[in-house]
């Protein structure tokens, strides 16, 4: 029975050690801002439909190619006047509705299209992707006037198809929340 005991603390022991030596390598530190007085989604303008065209698997035939790209508005309403900026913040709904390697929405269509994803576009000089769980372009707000100082500005992005392999034909449906963000 003791050299069990015995047995059990050296292996404590040795378990410990190995993580108390553990070099630190450096700190995450964490900062944000939380606001009470912020913008609005226009009612009845929060949800939004995108219907991608209809294409060729033959012109999403290899991984990396892109097509169908198709623009998206999201209208903000009453921003503050200390507002300037807005742009909006993509999350994926659930784990399996992005694909990491790419960034991109995967297809949740049960039976749908393979090797198809949606991929998210600023619509700026740029037309640079949005990575799910990234910020797209900011926006200037547009003061409100006279006795409604409130602004308004209309976020503008868009998604389209990324092949991740050669395509097969289906349906293709992807969804991705978002938040406003203020810069």
């Amino acid at each position: 029975m003791r050299k069990v005991n015995l047995a059990v603390c050296a292996l404590a022991l040795a378990v410990s050690s190995t993580t108390a030596f553990a070099a630190s390598n450096g700190t995450v530190t964490f900062n944000g801002l939380l606001q009470d007085d912020t913008c609005q989604i226009e009612t009845g303008k929060e949800d939004v439909l995108v219907t991608l065209p209809t294409l060729s698997t033959s012109v999403l035939a290899k991984s990396g190619d892109q097509e169908g790209s198709t623009n998206f508005t999201i209208s903000v309403v009453d921003c503050p006047v200390a507002v300037t900026k807005v742009s909006a913040h993509f999350n994926a709904i659930n784990s399996d509705g992005v694909n990491p390697t790419t960034g991109n929405l995967t297809n949740s269509a049960v039976g749908g299209a393979t090797g198809a994803e949606v991929r998210l576009y600023n619509l700026d000089s740029t037309s640079s992707q949005i990575r799910v769980g990234d910020t797209g372009a900011a926006f200037d707000v547009i003061p409100g006037t006279g006795a409604d100082p409130k602004g308004t500005t209309t976020l503008s992005y868009a998604g389209g198809y990324y092949a991740t392999a050669a395509t097969t034909p289906g349906v293709v449906t992807a969804k991705v929340q978002y938040v406003l963000s203020y810069n």
